[in-house]
């Protein structure tokens, strides 16, 4: 089906980020689509996936996955480093999962980054990793050298 309406122009990475997580909520597959940047160097993993390259590869992998349905997920204890055209938001998501008839949340830590390009800011890289045992840790590393 042909889009009436142009793609929304994100004037920062936190809305493309809250884009990025309602269309998820809403099942969304062209919001979703309309997120990324049209390019060959963007990049997904999703949790225990391989490496996805390129926008059709990244559109495709995202149609797949709401095609099951929406996702309830929420985005909490970000914390971001951004420059006047490049921002790297690390996230946890929540994930509510269903199976067998019950549900738990999963826990995924995940690093979104954004571009600001002439059509608002654009989504370029989720990376998505599981929890070791389900539970997102924060460990904190002290000032000095990491080798």
């Amino acid at each position: 089906m042909p889009r009436l309406s142009r793609p929304p122009l994100f004037a920062s990475s936190t809305e493309c980020e809250q884009a990025f997580y309602d269309a998820l909520e809403a099942g969304d597959a062209q919001a979703l689509a309309d997120l990324w940047l049209d390019d060959d160097e963007v990049c997904c993993v999703h949790p225990g996936g391989p490496r996805l390259l390129g926008a059709q590869a990244v559109r495709q992998s995202w149609a797949a996955i709401v095609a099951n349905g929406a996702l309830n997920i929420r985005a909490s204890a970000r914390r971001s480093v951004e420059t006047p055209t490049l921002a790297v938001h690390n996230v946890i998501e929540e994930v509510v999962v269903g199976e067998g008839g019950r549900q738990q949340v999963v826990h995924v830590i995940a690093t979104n980054a954004y571009v600001k390009t002439p059509a608002g800011w654009k989504m370029v890289l989720h990376h998505a990793s599981h929890t070791v045992d389900g539970a997102p840790e924060a460990v904190e590393t002290p000032a000095g050298p990491l080798h």
